[in-house]
């Protein structure tokens, strides 16, 4: 697989939006234009197109790491994929979930101040 297949599959995965490509390859050390990104999404078929070559492809990876889980001296910050995650549910109003999320919130909050 190439470069750029590779990235659209983690793109569709992940429900990810050109915005947030954005902020991943900064992230990763490489900033780019919103064109840039469309030309990497775009098929090879296109006129548009732009081939991810490997030090772009490490860049995207290494940002979407941060992304996803947050900087390592910042171990208490929600990682981003989770926080979206909840949001969809919020927005699907999947109340089972959300209450499921609170009950389990709940009891790690109570297992820490028993520690305490």
């Amino acid at each position: 697989m190439k470069n750029n297949q590779i990235l659209k599959k983690i793109i569709i995965a992940n429900n990810l939006k050109h915005f947030e490509l954005k902020e991943i390859f900064e992230q990763g050390g490489m900033e780019f234009s919103s064109s840039q990104i469309k030309a990497f999404m775009a098929g090879s078929q296109n006129k548009n197109h732009e081939k991810v070559n490997d030090e772009q492809f490490e860049a995207f990876l290494n940002g979407f790491i941060l992304y996803s889980r947050g900087p390592v001296d910042e171990p208490t910050l929600l990682p981003r994929t989770i926080e979206n995650f909840i949001i969809g549910l919020v927005e699907s109003e999947n109340v089972g979930a959300i209450e499921e999320i609170r009950c389990l919130i709940e009891d790690a909050s109570d297992s820490t101040a028993e520690a305490d």
